[in-house]
């Protein structure tokens, strides 16, 4: 299996289990998140799994090295939206992708 669809297969995996936890999520995050941190949370839900996807296959030596390449991955793929969120905002946005993305890689 080449390398892409390995990606594509993870991605659409990731993105239903996304979706379902999403569901589950949403009133919880309604009640902590502004109304405008929801409308981009809602926006840059898969592109957050994405983030840590690539993130996972950068060999990135520790945390700290892999949350600023998460950021980086994010703000330039939707800076305008990403900038839109507090520091805690997007801060529980990589921490629900990561959990996403580990549950879909049975990490967890």
């Amino acid at each position: 299996m080449g390398l892409i669809a390995w990606m594509k297969g993870l991605f659409q995996k990731a993105g239903s289990l996304f979706s379902k936890l999403w569901n589950i999520a949403k009133p919880f995050l309604q009640q902590i998140l502004s109304s405008s941190a929801q409308a981009v949370w809602s926006s840059l839900q898969d592109l957050a799994v994405q983030a840590v996807a690539y993130v996972a296959t950068q060999g990135l030596p520790d945390d700290e090295a892999k949350r600023k390449a998460f950021e980086e991955f994010m703000l330039k793929a939707a800076k305008d939206k990403v900038e839109q969120l507090k520091t805690n905002e997007f801060n529980l946005l990589r921490e629900i992708a990561l959990a996403i993305f580990k549950k879909s890689q049975g990490l967890t």
